[in-house]
């Protein structure tokens, strides 16, 4: 399983190690290609700003790491959380609609699951032929 991102690939490896994904590829873009292909677009004003998004920030503990652009990436990109399994399929999608908007841990943990699940061969049933 991989984890997408902006920015560069030295980026994608520390956030992979600080966050100890052990498992996952951890790939990045610089460019927004990869974001546009999914459908994710740029921000307007308000979903970048807006007071809906400063009441969730507000909210969190603002870590030294959560950051909306690092230098030379395009703070503007709307960011979007998606779950393919190794088949391809796309087991969930999620596109922010600003970028305080995430979806909940307990989806995409099921969503892992399910691909992770996806990926193992079934044992065959005996007597099925």
């Amino acid at each position: 399983m991989a984890l997408i991102g902006l920015g560069t690939p030295e980026r994608a490896a520390w956030f992979c190690r600080e966050k100890r994904l052990n498992g996952f590829a951890c790939l990045a873009g610089e460019g927004t290609r990869a974001h546009r292909a999914w459908g994710l677009k740029r921000g307007t004003m308000r979903q970048l700003l807006g007071s809906s998004v400063y009441r969730t920030w507000k909210s969190l503990t603002v870590l030294p790491d959560t950051r909306f652009a690092h230098p030379g990436e395009d703070w503007t990109q709307l960011p979007g959380t998606f779950v393919v399994d190794a088949g391809g399929v796309v087991r969930y999608a999620h596109r922010n609609r600003d970028v305080a908007d995430y979806p909940p841990n307990q989806e995409v943990l099921a969503a892992l699951e399910q691909a992770a699940e996806a990926r193992t061969p079934r044992p065959a049933r005996r007597g099925a032929w």
